[in-house]
């Protein structure tokens, strides 16, 4: 079995109306608004927390003001939704709280999702302060060698925001450094065997994550999420890098898929049974298909681009995740790949599952505001990234939040 019925649920057979969409934003954008505090920003959600754990503010892109912000400036420039909150001095005030989220923790966080990267980002796209692309420049930098070798903690991540730079400036500078950064990445990578095709030696990267050795296979931590500086930069990179990255990926991604006609899955790990590891059929954006189909829907490889289309096959056969909205695991993140094929093949099926994934998600966002009280404040883990899934599907746009564009 390709993936796990407990982790899924059927879907709701609700059509596809603009009305409600547009509501449903409004709704996720009215409620995060209101609950914005100057002192606290935005505390994490009861669901977001362990147990045990302060309601601290939290300023990084992924699950903290950062991404709260980028997400309603996007959902206010693009015209979906009233936002009666005064963003840019949020903006102004979030490298501070950075800093000092950094000093609470010990740790000089160049992260672009958890850490001060998209921070920096954040506040140079509003306003284009010289001092503030020097200090990013130099934190992405110094996370080109990064050991964590995924996208989260490592350089995959901090060289989207320095694509973001380049493509903003066009400065050499921010050339130079991206395809240095691409450069290192390829160096970084393994030779490996799988032990299903023994006689086959693919690459891979091999993360040392958290004080553990790992071979992750997906966009949250692992090979996918890596190539995708790669897939989304390639424009500035030269061709032949950019086809000997491809060439890898498919050799890698065919010897690990796990098959049934016309399916492909792929498990969290490289290799699993070579570890011991039992069956994990994760089917979500941060380990399995979603997410490695939106990381490298933009290849040029047509061996990729055939294995893509079948993952996205078993995305609908699975259905809706059971989990919370969320584009890291939850049935939105799941959607941006219907979008992802739709861009790539031009066939209108894509475009009707994403937007069936977003009246169900619709459903799921409303019953845990019911249970709560409150909607989730987070771009990749809550009802943001919910809202920014819905503006994408009525606007038939492909785009990653802050991945794709920024």
């Amino acid at each position: 079995m390709l993936h796990d019925p407990a982790r899924h649920e059927t879907l709701m057979a609700t059509p596809w109306q603009e009305a409600p969409v547009r509501a449903a934003i409004q709704a996720i954008a009215d409620d995060i608004c209101e609950r914005f505090d100057p002192a606290t920003l935005w505390p994490s959600h009861p669901r977001e927390r362990e147990e045990g754990d302060a309601a601290v503010p939290q300023p990084m892109l992924y699950n903290g003001a950062a991404g709260v912000v980028w997400a309603l400036r996007r959902l206010r420039d693009h015209g979906v939704a009233r936002v009666e909150l005064d963003l840019a001095p949020i903006v102004t005030g979030l490298h501070e709280h950075s800093r000092r989220w950094i000093d609470a923790n010990e740790s000089e966080w160049p992260s672009y999702f958890l850490g001060h990267s998209a921070v920096l980002l954040l506040q140079w796209s509003q306003d284009r302060s010289p001092a503030v692309a020097d200090e990013l420049f130099a934190l992405v930098e110094s996370n080109l060698e990064n050991k964590a070798l995924e996208a989260l903690w490592g350089s995959p991540g901090t060289l989207v925001a320095a694509l973001h730079m380049l493509e903003a400036t066009g400065e050499a500078r921010w050339h130079a450094l991206f395809r240095r950064g691409i450069d290192i990445l390829w160096s970084q990578m393994s030779p490996v065997r799988h032990s299903a095709h023994p006689d086959r030696e693919v690459w891979i990267w091999i993360q040392q994550l958290y004080g553990k050795t790992s071979h992750y296979l997906g966009a949250g931590h692992g090979f996918a999420g890596n190539l995708f500086p790669v897939i989304r930069g390639a424009r500035w990179l030269d061709p032949s890098v950019v086809a000997a990255f491809e060439a890898r990926a498919a050799d890698t991604l065919d010897v690990a898929a796990v098959r049934e006609p016309g399916l492909v899955h792929w498990e969290p790990m490289f290799d699993r049974a070579f570890f011991g590891y039992p069956p994990r059929p994760m089917v979500q954006d941060c380990h399995g298909g979603p997410g490695i189909i939106c990381r490298l829907a933009g290849t040029q490889s047509a061996p990729l681009r055939a294995m893509l289309v079948e993952a996205g096959e078993l995305v609908w056969q699975a259905g809706p995740l059971v989990k919370r909205p969320g584009l890291c695991h939850g049935t939105d993140g799941n959607g941006y790949a219907f979008l992802k094929l739709h861009a790539v093949t031009r066939e209108s099926v894509w475009l009707d599952r994403a937007r069936a994934f977003a009246m169900h998600a619709i459903r799921q966002s409303d019953a845990l505001a019911a249970q709560y009280g409150c909607r989730v404040p987070s771009l990749w883990t809550g009802d943001l990234g919910l809202a920014i899934y819905l503006s994408a599907c009525l606007r038939v746009d492909p785009d990653l939040p802050a991945l794709d564009s920024f």
